[in-house]
């Protein structure tokens, strides 16, 4: 088939799933069209559709069920933190400028937790406090400690910005193996820190947003000291 004008034909198929999915005339689950029907509305190959399907595929956009057909997914976590910290290594791209770009997003997420939190988001927090404060490895305290700040994250119902942390997260862990299981493997930084999550959660049960930052400014002034000692 003739493909028509000079636009790369997986940029015009691309280009019709921005258009479709943006009007709303597409949306997640929907069923696409096949690679014939795709390639006959938009004057492409056959074979430059399927390869602009098996991008979008790879990216997390579109799922193919044997026999079924494509549907439309949101699932690009993943491509978007291998996209991302190949962006990092290539720009050069310090790993504390993640960190401090994550601070700046938790500190904005706790105060908007100041007014948004839920009775039963803060029970959840209290949960895994009092968890925490049972003898346990590294390991599991590194695990609840993930927990903590992930309800501090969803208190703010900021979803974009709940994206963005998880990113965050997913390249320091990337780019500095058992970060959270190393600090908290220091009992005297682990006791420092389970004071900081305390301290933030009773500032959060009464607003006091000024409490809440100053906690969450010497967990942060912890983690930072740590993660410089590794560069």
């Amino acid at each position: 088939m003739e493909e028509k004008n000079s636009q790369k034909a997986y940029e015009r198929v691309f280009d019709y799933f921005t258009a479709e999915i943006t009007s709303g005339n597409l949306r997640l689950n929907d069923k696409i069209p096949t690679e014939r029907a795709l390639s006959e509305k938009l004057g492409v190959s056959r074979n430059s559709a399927r390869e602009a399907l098996h991008v979008l595929e790879m990216m997390g956009l579109i799922e193919c069920i044997q026999g079924s057909g494509n549907y439309i997914r949101c699932n690009t976590k993943e491509y978007m933190t291998r996209l991302m910290s190949l962006t990092m290594v290539l720009q050069h791209i310090d790993r504390t400028e993640v960190f401090e770009m994550r601070c700046g997003f938790e500190q904005t997420a706790l105060a908007a937790a100041m007014e948004d939190a839920k009775p039963e988001e803060l029970e959840r927090m209290h949960e895994v406090l009092e968890k925490m404060d049972q003898p346990m490895s590294a390991q599991d305290s590194a695990a609840l400690d993930i927990q903590f700040h992930k309800i501090l994250m969803e208190m703010s119902h900021n979803e974009l910005m709940i994206f963005y942390v998880d990113q965050m997260e997913n390249l320091l862990k990337l780019f500095v193996k058992d970060l959270r299981t190393s600090i908290l493997s220091d009992r005297r930084r682990a006791a420092v820190l389970r004071k900081a999550h305390w301290d933030i959660y009773e500032a959060l049960t009464v607003r006091d947003e000024a409490a809440g930052a100053k906690a969450l400014k010497k967990h942060f002034s912890v983690v930072r000291k740590h993660l410089e000692k590794l560069i």
